[in-house]
């Protein structure tokens, strides 16, 4: 069973909400007219409560909630999954939007409430950033996989190996329904934490759209789980944590190459000398 959080806020707050609210466990989300619509399990409805109360110390919103009756919401959130382009190059849709074959890559993604449709701007800038990595015969790494949208794009534009990891379990199951979905063979699907990806050779990239506390504090692994030289694409920042995260990475070694913008997030290129 999940709850519905309706909340109603002024427009320029609902990406920030969204960014906490993600952070903080909520499942999946969906912009309207008046502000946003959050949903999360029942099961934990204190702890949501908790933290919309936090949030409103913060913010200006106010917010109601409701039960949601017992059907199969991933249908309905499919439903009012819109298919994405950017530019010629990649286009995400559902099964059932017709297919367009005008681009170079076409992915057809069920999102099972997942983070990572191609809808989000940290999403959208990510898959921007992969067609222009020398990808071919490449160890990738998606640390926070969502429906598997990088992980897989990785694997369509040449790489070797492409590993991914999740916490949500269904996020890691959905990455490997995705995956299959588009006759992609990803080499490792883990769910778990970065802990649990088991030791191996360097990765040449490492993808990591995931949120700022993440990212901070897994930041010096990654950079020991990269080669010399290699690349991480960071996103799932907002432009207040912009010089926070480039202060803290540059700290630990990693290099910035650049900074890319869409609405009020960013997303990063930093590489290992």
């Amino acid at each position: 069973m999940f709850n519905q959080y309706t909340i109603t806020n002024k427009e320029e707050l609902t990406q920030i909400l969204i960014a906490f609210l993600g952070e903080a466990g909520f499942d999946s989300f969906q912009e309207v007219e008046t502000g946003l619509l959050a949903f999360a399990p029942a099961v934990e409805h204190e702890k949501w409560i908790s933290e919309l109360e936090q949030l409103r110390g913060k913010f200006s919103f106010v917010y109601t909630w409701e039960p949601l009756e017992d059907k199969n919401w991933n249908e309905e959130w499919e439903r009012q999954f819109s298919p994405i382009q950017i530019g010629d190059r990649l286009y995400l849709r559902a099964d059932f939007h017709p297919p367009n074959p005008h681009v170079e890559q076409e992915l057809i993604i069920t999102p099972k409430m997942a983070f990572g449709t191609g809808h989000h701007a940290t999403t959208h800038m990510m898959c921007e950033l992969l067609f222009e990595q020398q990808l071919a015969g490449k160890r990738v790494f998606d640390y926070g996989s969502g429906t598997g949208v990088l992980a897989i794009l990785a694997k369509r534009l040449g790489a070797g190996q492409v590993d991914a990891v999740d916490i949500e379990s269904w996020s890691a199951e959905n990455t490997l329904e995705n995956a299959a979905r588009n006759n992609v063979q990803l080499d490792q699907v883990i769910h778990g934490t970065l802990a649990d990806v088991p030791a191996g050779p360097d990765y040449d990239l490492i993808l990591a759209n995931i949120n700022r506390n993440v990212i901070l504090t897994t930041a010096a692994t990654l950079y020991q789980r990269l080669v010399k030289g290699g690349t991480v694409l960071f996103s799932g920042i907002l432009a207040a944590d912009e010089q926070l995260l480039v202060s803290r990475l540059t700290e630990l070694g990693f290099v910035h190459q650049e900074t890319r913008q869409r609405e009020d997030w960013r997303a990063f290129v930093f590489t290992r000398n």
